[in-house]
């Protein structure tokens, strides 16, 4: 059997699951009912930023059970919030899930990608416009036939506004895996051959969820580390990271009133 089934019910429903695991008296819909942006980070540091970023973000009291904290900002009287995802495709796209279940229609992704091309450094800018499919959350969102593409709109208004603030960014397509461990040679001399860009966790389930529900997701993915063949470079806490980390962070909250009015 396909993983991809064209009914769109599923039995487990993502508002029954939260409203199951909401304690008593937190549980009314009105209480856990989120804004249309979700700015969603991978890193504790990165969701920090824009906690102390000077806009005033407060906790969503009725999520603070659910094992992830989100947190609520208020921008020319639209809300937006901001989460931290899990690590990998499934525990992205069931965050998804759940943000949309409630509210969310549009997620912009800031996550960081291993850099195949010998011309991509550390610390430079990717934005996806699609995704190879290596990993299993995507099929079941999507036939196997589809490409797993983000808001395309959405990605070049992204780098426009990054462009403005002096920083280059590359646009292509990058390579989703579930086992990060097993990006062999033989993988990486491939997809580099292609031009593909770079290798992460999370796009291609997170494209192919927002094109199936009809919701707007882009990502900015910073260059944390180097794949080649023969070795992996990587240094965590580059200058050059740590720099274009606030300077994206600063565009995304710069153009916010853009971003909530869809």
């Amino acid at each position: 059997m396909d993983f991809f089934s064209e009914d769109p019910h599923s039995v487990v429903s993502p508002r029954d699951r939260v409203m199951a695991l909401t304690p008593p008296g937190k549980s009314l819909s009105q209480e856990l009912s989120l804004e249309r942006l979700a700015l969603v980070t991978f890193t504790s540091q990165d969701l920090q930023r824009l906690i102390q970023s000077g806009l005033p973000l407060k906790p969503v009291e009725a999520w603070r059970d659910r094992g992830f904290r989100i947190f609520r900002g208020q921008v020319r009287d639209e809300g937006w919030i901001a989460v931290r995802s899990p690590y990998g495709a499934p525990g992205t796209v069931m965050l998804l899930e759940e943000l949309v279940a409630f509210g969310v229609k549009r997620a912009i992704l800031l996550g960081y990608c291993g850099a195949l091309l010998e011309e991509i450094g550390i610390g430079d800018i990717v934005l996806p416009v699609e995704a190879v499919r290596e990993e299993g959350t995507s099929y079941h969102y999507l036939p196997k036939n589809e490409k797993s593409c983000p808001d395309l709109a959405l990605q070049h208004q992204l780098s426009d506004w990054i462009g403005g603030v002096g920083l280059s960014s590359l646009q292509g397509r990058v390579w989703t895996t579930d086992a990060p461990y097993r990006e062999t040679p033989e993988k990486v001399r491939a997809y580099r051959a292609e031009g593909v860009l770079g290798v992460e966790m999370e796009m291609a389930a997170a494209f192919a969820f927002g094109k199936a529900k009809g919701i707007s997701v882009g990502s900015v993915l910073i260059v944390s580390d180097q794949v080649r063949e023969g070795e992996w470079r990587v240094d965590l806490f580059s200058p050059r990271i740590q720099s274009a980390r606030e300077k994206v962070v600063q565009v995304l909250l710069g153009h916010l009133p853009e971003l909530v009015a869809l």
